[in-house]
């Protein structure tokens, strides 16, 4: 086996009523090392049938099952109970774990709900919690591994350096590691790439390849059994085939490729956004260090503000309109000139969704980008709606300036 599988079942009724789930990307990343591809996620509510489903279904394709959640002391925490159906096991009482709730907690007697948390299913194997009382439990059951784990971030993420991690590699010692790399790209929509990138895709055919789109922006992900360099001989192949279009890796941002560079050649730069609304200026300043490279911005959402602080012609904006190539070309010099940067850029557009025009729908947008060498102007046209296309505007400036920078 090169490779395992791995499904993760995230348990609580709030996964399923509006709050966002971002577990996953976590556990690829504690799992990969390990050797195991996540083939599946799972959000359950809190119901010890439905759970109990999620457990069974997930034991009959994975080789590992992780379930994070529900292992509290409130009515609503049925994990233990839910896997002990799955198995067929009952739940047993657990000494050890008393001895360390009493011991953290400086009780002599623990409380009822403190009890339910020293319930073990049959065989289990605890994993102490050092932030927490409710301790994880690791079954196995044939070839295969059941890890429940506690479902806040701070407690479960203790347990992989402390316990998991040895008792993963030991049971599943043949496994190799999963090696994943991900480019980041720009410029391209994501059936673009998808096109331009075909012909890697066929070359390596044991490489696993996805492909993400985001506003404005592509992830490739590549990710396998690296031991003989295919991994890295894909990576290569994707870097020769897209050149410039890929702005950075892992967790690379067009603000942070921009930075980088920035910070590199000793530049500065300083913004004057409309329609964005300042969300180029908060992305840069999201960069720790960035007050080294970013001078300031000016949102100037108003004809006014456009005059009074960018120093817009009132002609140009009477001819031609705020959002129009000469308005932009005037913000970016203006912004150049006030915060005395080598870089300046500019966005002016409609974000919608009301505004539009024939002659200027919603999501038609104008940059301006100026450097020691001049100003430049672009024009793109964004699909709807609104979050979407600041987003969007957002991530082509910064990409073009990286580009620029010298």
């Amino acid at each position: 086996m090169k490779t395992g599988r791995a499904e993760i079942v995230c348990t609580g009724s709030e996964l399923l009523e509006g709050r966002l789930n971002l577990y996953v990307p976590l556990f690829h990343e504690r799992l990969a090392p390990l050797g195991f591809h996540i083939v599946r996620e799972q959000s359950s509510g809190d119901s010890l049938a439905a759970i109990s489903d999620c457990v069974k279904g997930a034991l009959k394709r994975a080789d590992l099952v992780l379930v994070c959640g529900g292992l509290g002391p409130t009515f609503d925490d049925l994990t233990r109970q839910a896997a002990a159906k799955a198995l067929g096991r009952r739940l047993v009482h657990s000494k050890a774990c008393e001895q360390i709730l009493s011991f953290n907690y400086g009780l002599k007697k623990l409380p009822p709900n403190f009890k339910d948390q020293c319930l073990l299913v049959e065989g289990a194997k605890p994993l102490e919690n050092t932030n927490g009382t409710a301790p994880g439990q690791l079954i196995t059951r044939g070839r295969q591994m059941l890890v429940l784990l506690p479902g806040p971030r701070k407690e479960w993420e203790p347990m992989f350096p402390n316990f998991l991690e040895a008792e993963i590699r030991s049971f599943f010692p043949r496994l190799k590691p999963v090696t994943q790399v991900k480019l980041r790209i720009a410029g391209l929509w994501e059936t673009q790439a998808e096109k331009l990138l075909c012909p890697v895709m066929r070359r390596f055919p044991d490489t696993r390849f996805t492909i993400l789109a985001g506003p404005g922006t592509v992830d490739f992900i590549l990710s396998g059994d690296d031991s003989r360099g295919a991994v890295g001989k894909a990576e290569a192949a994707c870097r020769r085939t897209l050149g410039t279009r890929i702005y950075g890796s892992g967790e690379a941002s067009p603000a942070s490729a921009a930075g980088e560079k920035l910070k590199a050649r000793g530049r500065t730069v300083s913004s004057g956004e409309s329609c964005t609304g300042g969300l180029v200026s908060q992305l840069l300043t999201d960069i720790p260090g960035s007050s080294r490279w970013f001078l300031g911005g000016a949102v100037t959402y108003s004809n006014a503000a456009k005059i009074k602080l960018l120093g817009v012609k009132a002609s140009t904006l009477k001819r031609r309109g705020a959002v129009s190539p000469d308005c932009a070309r005037e913000m970016a010099a203006g912004a150049k000139k006030i915060f005395r940067s080598d870089y300046a850029l500019s966005i002016t557009g409609i974000a919608g969704p009301d505004g539009g025009t024939p002659g200027k729908p919603v999501g038609l947008v104008y940059f301006g980008l100026a450097g020691p060498g001049g100003t430049r102007v672009f024009r793109r046209q964004f699909r709807p709606g609104r979050a979407f296309i600041r987003a969007c505007a957002a991530n082509f400036i910064l990409d073009e300036l990286r580009k620029i920078i010298k």
